[in-house]
């Protein structure tokens, strides 16, 4: 399958590569999970305790040692040829069975794919920080070579606490490798400081080389100059982890022509096809989370012209979806509702799959429930959802199905759950909706809510585009 410019792809980045043919892309920049042991979840509420806590996850930045993860390293264990053999093989023995070999098996996979797709030209740039830094160093080398390691950058900078009994930690990783000889690499200077360019002007130094003070000095691997993008940011979009832009602006100029292919496999929010796409290089974006395709494509690039693979565009091709990958498929059909964000947990999720938070109201910041089923509808499963909704407290509740449901006996049970009174309008307390009326551009009826990612009102056009 030719990959398409320009174009956001929804899944797993191994899977989508793997339809790709070898050779081309230009340059790839990823920022995957670092495994941090941190899971960057919103918590919504305040008091009660953790119990009474409404957790929305954007990803989940752990990895553990399961059976997943043991066949993983077992098929490259039992793959001898694989370029990771070696190196996984020593990692595990000396981890031992654990969530770091889980993550460093599950990020050679995905290396290995993308040096196939990249061009003989090419190169890539992988961002981490020092709590995997030094064992993907290892996968690197073994996958890329030791002789393509090109930089190690250091990017340092500054900003939140300072603990008790450690140094702050505040620099990330940035690995540089080159796929074979012949990379394109472009000098970027920053311009000298006010003190050194009077000095240069009246040195009489004559040692063979002129002193230009037009261009500036070379930047070195150590970049202390470019600030995260905080929450005052005004690029800052509320995903976790973003990265400025300024970063992404320096890699794709440093390493990429105008016309070059930029891949970002784990796009996130979209900083780097943002960055391509204002620097004239062709881009595609992968990202196996629906809300982050959703806001590449609504926020991020909202003027340009974006194709998005491997989402539903239909009825039929949801219903595809649901049976092939009914957890996708779940979070997909909640993020369909502006302000509602994927569960955590799709396994035991105690009859939730999204949670969100009405934005301005008198009953502390009311609780929005969502249920998705993407079978044939039931009406003992509606009888769930409704007794999980009064279990939880919640002030709305959201039943999702594919077709609509046409039961006069589940109406009538959504009806007898009453309504959500804010300021002089009134909100059914439970809803039916189907993905169908969602393609026929039909929305539940809600309140204004929150973004489960700044917290801030959440417009009902920014995930719709209408």
């Amino acid at each position: 399958m030719v990959v398409q410019p320009n174009s956001l792809y929804y899944g797993d980045c191994l899977d989508v590569m793997g339809r790709w043919p070898d050779g081309c892309i230009d340059l790839c920049y990823l920022d995957p999970p670092f495994n941090s042991k941190a899971n960057y979840n919103i918590l919504f509420g305040s008091g009660g305790g953790k119990e009474n806590l409404a957790q929305v996850m954007a990803f989940e930045d752990t990895w553990r040692w399961d059976d997943k993860a043991a066949e993983r390293v077992n098929s490259i264990q039992r793959a001898t040829a694989h370029p990771a053999h070696d190196a996984i093989t020593g990692l595990h023995i000396a981890l031992g069975d654990c969530g770091m070999i889980a993550y460093l098996s599950y990020m050679a996979e995905r290396l290995v794919e993308i040096r196939r797709v990249l061009k003989d030209t090419g190169g890539v740039y992988l961002h981490c920080d020092p709590t995997a830094s030094h064992y993907l160093k290892v996968v690197l080398d073994a996958i890329f070579g030791k002789r393509n390691f090109r930089n190690e950058i250091v990017w340092c900078y500054s900003g939140g606490g300072t603990p008790r009994s450690d140094f702050p930690r505040k620099h990330d990783t940035i690995f540089r490798y080159a796929k074979r000889a012949g990379w394109t690499f472009n000098v970027m200077r920053k311009p000298y400081k006010e003190n050194t360019q009077q000095v240069g002007k009246h040195s009489t130094y004559s040692g063979g080389h002129d002193i230009d003070l037009e261009r500036g000095t070379p930047i070195t691997d150590w970049w202390t100059d470019i600030a995260t993008a905080t929450g005052w940011s005004p690029e800052r979009l509320g995903y976790p982890t973003q990265k400025p832009m300024a970063l992404l602006d320096r890699i794709i100029r440093t390493s990429s022509a105008k016309g070059d292919l930029i891949l970002d496999p784990f796009c996130g929010c979209g900083t780097t096809v943002d960055a391509a796409n204002r620097l004239g290089r062709r881009w595609v974006g992968v990202d196996i989370s629906p809300f982050a395709i959703d806001l590449v494509k609504n926020r991020r690039l909202q003027d340009s012209r974006v194709q998005v693979h491997g989402v539903p565009i239909d009825v039929d091709t949801a219903r595809t979806m649901a049976r092939s990958a009914p957890f996708e498929f779940e979070k997909w059909a909640v993020s369909r509702i502006p302000g509602i964000a994927p569960n955590s947990k799709q396994v035991g999720d105690g009859g939730v799959d999204g949670r969100g938070r009405v934005y301005e109201s008198t009953n502390g910041h009311a609780l929005v429930l969502a249920q998705v089923k993407g079978g044939k509808f039931g009406l003992s499963q509606l009888r769930d959802f409704l007794y999980t909704v009064n279990r939880e407290k919640a002030a709305l509740g959201i039943y999702i199905t594919l077709d609509k449901v046409t039961s006069r006996n589940a109406k009538a049970e959504a009806f007898a759950a009453g309504t959500f009174k804010m300021g002089a309008r009134q909100y059914p307390k439970v809803q039916l909706w189907s993905i169908a009326e969602h393609f026929d551009d039909r929305e539940p009826s809600l309140p204004a809510l929150a973004d489960p990612y700044t917290g801030k009102a959440m417009q009902r056009d920014i995930l719709t585009g209408s």
